[in-house]
């Protein structure tokens, strides 16, 4: 069967469709969306050797795992992918090695995310490279007034829309080669299969001062909350929530549960501030925002100890 890149183009324009007239989608050299309002654009990289290892999971999942990156951004800022000119856009750079099968289980990956989120597949782009990089266009609107970094003021309370850490615990489970044992299968889940947090679009716009996904660990993303706002971020790891297994896991690994919930990105949960309590089945209250700079955590006296840093792109790694 052909494997030229007109062969792939005509498959995906046969798996995703078009939208109806005047928008335009996969087939031409370019999209057209027609929005009513502002949109929210992210672009997000899943790099083969730097985000990912091809043994770590399937090509569907991995394929799934980075649209829900992106989208996890588009959630941070309140918005979803529900009206008008919303929807996804998909650039693979492809090895030699990808091939037909390959090919569909990255189509299947992206389409069941595309469907979990309720967005539509606009266009992209292919191109053969060196290694497989997936890189995603997420295209959202906002269901208020967009919320940013840089809202959050003295007084207002943290709070967190699930638990942190459980899919740095995966991560450290599938480096070992431990991603097998049972007690760790939840946890490798978790890195494995995130969820972008599109459902909390209303509750950001409507209720919080300022907001960020979990990508980076929890205390640097809320530092990056803190240097925006101009503000302090003390967090409380005795209020945090946990995943069921997620300690035991830790433990088994040799890692600190608390630690690891703080500094183990890619949860893709929101960490947002809010002047009043966010509805507790949704959201966990986790800290406080002061004047001052930085962020802080509690250690067990009750005391203030700087925070420690998250995961950085360009950082030198020995």
């Amino acid at each position: 069967m052909s494997s030229t890149e007109f062969h792939r183009i005509a498959r995906l324009t046969a798996r995703f469709g078009s939208p109806p007239p005047p928008e335009r989608g996969i087939g031409d050299d370019a999209a057209v969306i027609c929005p009513r309002g502002p949109l929210v654009v992210t672009v997000d990289a899943s790099v083969e050797a730097l985000h990912f290892e091809r043994r770590f999971a399937s090509l569907e999942v991995l394929s799934a795992r980075a649209v829900e990156a992106a989208a996890s951004d588009v959630a941070a800022m309140g918005a979803d992918f529900d009206g008008p000119g919303a929807g996804l856009l998909l650039s693979w750079s492809l090895p030699s090695w990808v091939g037909e099968a390959d090919f569909d289980a990255l189509v299947e990956g992206a389409q069941r995310a595309a469907e979990r989120l309720g967005a539509r597949v606009l266009g992209g782009n292919l191109t053969a490279g060196a290694a497989l990089a997936l890189h995603t266009t997420a295209l959202g609107v906002p269901r208020g007034a967009v919320i940013a970094r840089c809202g959050a003021v003295p007084g207002d309370r943290v709070f967190v829309s699930g638990p942190c850490g459980a899919a740095g615990l995966g991560l450290r489970a599938l480096l070992a080669g431990r991603a097998d044992e049972p007690a760790l299968g939840s946890v490798v889940a978790q890195w494995r299969s995130p969820r972008a947090r599109v459902d909390l679009a209303g509750d950001v716009t409507a209720r919080c001062t300022a907001a960020i996904d979990v990508s980076d660990g929890l205390a640097q993303d809320a530092a990056h909350i803190a240097a925006a706002s101009g503000v302090a971020i003390t967090l409380d790891p005795a209020r945090l929530p946990w995943q069921s297994g997620q300690r035991e896991a830790a433990e088994l690994l040799g890692v600190d549960a608390v630690a690891l919930a703080l500094t183990g990105g890619e949860d893709y949960e929101l960490l947002v501030t809010a002047r009043e309590g966010l509805r507790s089945e949704r959201w966990t209250e986790v800290g406080e925002v002061t004047a001052g700079a930085g962020v802080w955590v509690r250690d067990g006296r009750g005391d203030a100890q700087p925070a420690p840093a998250g995961w950085d792109h360009f950082a030198t790694r020995e």
